[in-house]
């Protein structure tokens, strides 16, 4: 598998993940440069038609004018398709990798050391944290275009006037300096934003995780407070920043205002001093209002998205670096014996909890996801049904396309039971354990699988904990003792 991320320990992590799919973020940000250059065509071409056609009254040459003005318009919306199409397509693969990268690392069988998290806190990174990430690819784009369009109104005024050009080419990054300065409060309070509901978001899936225990121990008003204290700090939090936000609107539009009126007012004494022409003056209006959108929106754009990515990024990297709560000596699994064995004692933690790419541990009691009884069990239907076999799991009514429900509400207790051990079997790992797998099921049943899952094994490694004599009765050996299986 080709990494695509850079490592997480990396100091520069997150600008390598926004440019980690460069191959379509560079084209993405050339062909929104060509539409941003595009628009600001139009007001050079009116301007030209202005003092070239309208002026001299040719019918012939606006024409010619109205035809070029249509072609640029073309080329502007093309290049607008290609770009955000290249665009989102970047947004949505990083978004997948990063999910994917976090995801992989939380079902790690040795597990996320340090910190303690719960799970609705891992839940909020692997959503909202990595798609805030995702975002910030919008960095590697549009700053492309808006530079590009900051230089070519420059130009453009240096060829009308040169005190234009060069108040545009200076006014840009003051304008952009203005909003970095005015966003201060805002990068600070976004990451303060953020964490207030991450933790909202986190209490709220661990509430309805175990709401139904909640509800059996009489403790949903004091669940209920506690969210609504991580609640209210979040709306507080939320106000704080948008505040922030509107402010930076204020300041940024402000001074965006101020920047084209200035520039207007000196267009227009120089139109009537004579040092400039009617189509020049429109053209250097239409420049000036078309280059304030690409100044403005490169320094908010940084206080507001690279500052939620920056935040988002840390959480991310907080889970990506963690230690292992095991090492990888506790998480080895240790020699064990090939064929069917069966153990009336515990499974020990060196088994539970060895790596997934050997073990496979299916407890008595496991969870189920939502869709169908296949889709709980493998990808391949044919795989998934010689494994429902293997786990007398076929009679189950509505055949395996039956949807299960959340956590298999719709399937009785010795249903879920088997289904959870034909997944289980549908690995084919290389070692196979087994906790009490039969329990609710009745005796014949019971029988029937321990006799299938010893023939569909074979000599490979097989462990059951269980003191169930239908499992005695195919083991290749019995033992009393977790200790005796690595003797």
């Amino acid at each position: 598998m080709i990494r695509r991320l850079p490592a997480a320990d990396d100091p520069r992590w997150l600008p390598k993940t926004v440019l980690s799919r460069w191959r379509w973020t560079v084209p993405a940000g050339l062909f929104m440069a060509v539409s941003f250059l595009s628009n600001g065509l139009s007001p050079v071409i009116i301007g030209r038609a202005i003092d070239g056609a309208i002026a001299e009254v040719d019918l012939t040459r606006l024409l010619q004018w109205i035809g070029v003005l249509a072609g640029v318009f073309l080329v502007g919306m093309v290049a607008s398709w290609f770009g955000r199409r290249l665009l989102n397509r970047s947004i949505l693969v990083i978004g997948h990798d990063l999910r994917m990268e976090v995801t992989d690392r939380i079902q790690d069988p040795r597990g996320v050391g340090g910190r303690r998290r719960t799970a609705g806190e891992l839940l909020s990174i692997a959503s909202s944290d990595t798609q805030r990430v995702a975002d910030a690819v919008f960095m590697a784009v549009f700053p492309v275009a808006e530079v590009a369009s900051v230089l070519y109104v420059g130009v453009m005024m240096l060829t009308i006037s040169v005190p234009l050009g060069i108040a545009v080419l200076i006014g840009g990054p003051v304008l952009v300096w203005i909003a970095l300065v005015a966003a201060g409060p805002l990068r600070r309070r976004s990451g303060v934003r953020q964490a207030s509901l991450a933790r909202a978001a986190a209490t709220a899936t661990d509430v309805v995780q175990g709401l139904r225990i909640l509800k059996g121990l009489g403790a949903v008003d004091t669940v209920r407070g506690r969210y609504t204290a991580v609640s209210d700090e979040a709306y507080h939090r939320t106000v704080d920043a948008n505040a922030a936000q509107a402010r930076l609107n204020a300041v940024t539009e402000t001074s965006g205002a101020l920047y084209v009126i200035a520039v207007a007012v000196v267009a227009a004494w120089m139109a009537v001093n004579g040092k400039m022409s009617i189509g020049e003056l429109i053209t250097v209006i239409g420049l000036t209002q078309f280059v304030i959108m690409p100044m403005t929106m490169l320094g908010k754009n940084i206080a507001s998205r690279w500052a939620a990515a920056q935040a988002s990024g840390r959480r991310i990297r907080e889970v990506l670096t963690a230690p292992f709560a095991l090492d990888d000596e506790r998480a080895s699994p240790p020699e064990l014996p090939t064929g069917l064995t069966v153990v009336t004692d515990h499974a020990p933690d060196d088994i539970v909890l060895a790596p997934r790419d050997r073990v496979i541990v299916a407890p008595h009691s496991a969870d189920l996801f939502d869709g169908s009884v296949l889709d709980n069990i493998h990808p391949d239907p044919a795989r998934a049904r010689a494994a429902l076999h293997c786990a007398s799991a076929e009679d189950i009514p509505g055949g395996p396309e039956r949807e299960v429900g959340e956590n298999g509400r719709n399937l009785s207790g010795g249903q879920r039971q088997r289904v959870a051990l034909a997944r289980a079997i549908a690995a084919d790992a290389e070692v196979l354990v087994l906790q009490d797998p039969t329990t609710a099921v009745d005796s014949v049943t019971e029988t029937a699988i321990a006799t299938r899952v010893a023939e569909q094994r074979g000599p490979r490694t097989t462990i059951v904990y269980t003191d169930a004599p239908a499992w005695k009765a195919v083991a290749d050996r019995v033992l009393s003792t977790a200790e005796e299986v690595t003797a």
